[in-house]
């Protein structure tokens, strides 16, 4: 059994006999067992010591811990998994949930959501989508498809934001570069077939 401190949290298992150190593995595997073997990766994830031992590979550690020898020897093999918290036996005959486990290892309001170790997401980002924003990716969009009415109806509405000349001209600029894409590769393809050397030059223009 191991050591215990003031500070840090030690959660022992002990196991029934099982194929592996954590039972997931074969065709068929518990829902049980993968559960929780996901939440103990998780638990692990937080700083937090876990130990597991297995009853068929490691029994000589059911041997030196009193409390679960003692339990086995009155009970039998069926009080198994025992789960001991800095040396306290705290469940016996089954595997707890993450949120069970959390309070156990004492994170309870201090970490994450018991069902995600995902980090939650930065609340206090200021959303940077606005109409200025708007009137600009519509400016760019325009140019994009050729759409000389919305350009002329963006442009002038962008005006009255008080959008800059500069700014606008930017979004026009990005929507020639996504227009330019298909248009050189179908230049690229037109001299290919007439069999002239490609320099960006319109197929007949005579600039090659």
């Amino acid at each position: 059994m191991s050591n215990q401190t003031e500070t840090k949290t030690i959660i022992e298992v002990y196991d029934p006999a099982m194929c592996c150190s954590t039972g997931v593995c074969g065709p068929d595997v518990d829902d049980e067992l993968a559960d929780f073997a996901n939440d103990v990766k998780w638990l692990k994830s937080q700083g937090i010591e876990l130990k597991r031992y297995n009853l068929g590979q490691e029994p000589e550690e059911f041997k030196m811990c009193v409390p679960v020898l003692t339990r086995l020897q009155k009970e039998g093999s069926d009080v198994l998994p025992i789960i001991l918290v800095n040396g306290e036996m705290v469940s016996e005959g089954g595997y707890p949930d993450r949120s069970t486990l959390m309070e156990w290892a004492g994170l309870n309001g201090s970490k994450e959501d018991t069902l995600s170790s995902e980090q939650p997401l930065d609340q206090t980002a200021k959303p940077l989508y606005n109409e200025k924003v708007d009137i600009l990716v519509a400016i760019g969009s325009a140019v994009a498809s050729g759409s000389d009415p919305i350009l002329r109806e963006m442009f002038a509405k962008g005006k009255e934001e008080g959008i800059s000349q500069d700014d606008m001209a930017k979004a026009m600029q990005s929507g020639l570069n996504v227009r330019q894409v298909p248009l050189s590769e179908i230049v690229e393809t037109a001299n290919e077939l007439l069999g002239v050397p490609s320099n960006g030059c319109a197929p007949g223009s005579g600039c090659c």
